[in-house]
């Protein structure tokens, strides 16, 4: 009986507890309560074709901020990734178009952030145990961590925030 009360008493003291901290998703209280602050991260799928070298998936960003005119809000944005692979090097030369966004995305983040049609490049280095590096194509910085099988890769960025 005394170890569930401390239990509830204990989770009763963190709610109170998390709930005086008003930090925005990851970003740093003593910004994101003064601030206009946002956080991002992003998810992503990939097929491809050893063989005919064709590449396709999806990527979707998530965008969280504390600057919509009702407190905080969400926006996700999706794009349609096509084209090309070179395997033994794992580079990827896609297409990103914008196939879809939430309706609560504002439509001035769309156009300066997320454009119709982009161009997208990866590296992979991929380990024995399936786990993956995604580097960008372009300068070799690092993008996200994933992971590998033959014909397949997943990834997802860490969260960043953003102060505005």
């Amino acid at each position: 009986m005394f170890g569930k009360k401390l239990i509830l008493f204990a989770t009763v003291m963190a709610v109170i507890w998390a709930g005086e901290v008003s930090a925005f998703r990851n970003c740093a209280a003593e910004y994101s309560d003064a601030w206009s602050a946002a956080t991002r991260y992003t998810v992503g799928e990939l097929a491809f074709d050893d063989t005919t070298g064709l590449a396709s998936g999806t990527e979707t960003i998530y965008n969280y901020s504390n600057d919509y005119p009702s407190g905080a809000g969400e926006c996700h944005v999706t794009y349609e990734l096509s084209g090309n692979y070179v395997p033994g090097v794992e580079v990827f030369v896609l297409a990103a178009t914008r196939s879809n966004y939430s309706d609560t995305c504002p439509s001035e983040l769309l156009t300066v952030e997320y454009p119709a049609i982009t161009l997208h490049t990866f590296q992979i280095e991929h380990a024995e145990d399936g786990t993956a590096v995604f580097n960008s194509g372009d300068n070799g910085a690092y993008l996200a961590d994933g992971f590998w099988q033959p014909g397949k890769a997943v990834y997802k960025t860490g969260e960043q925030c953003s102060i505005f």
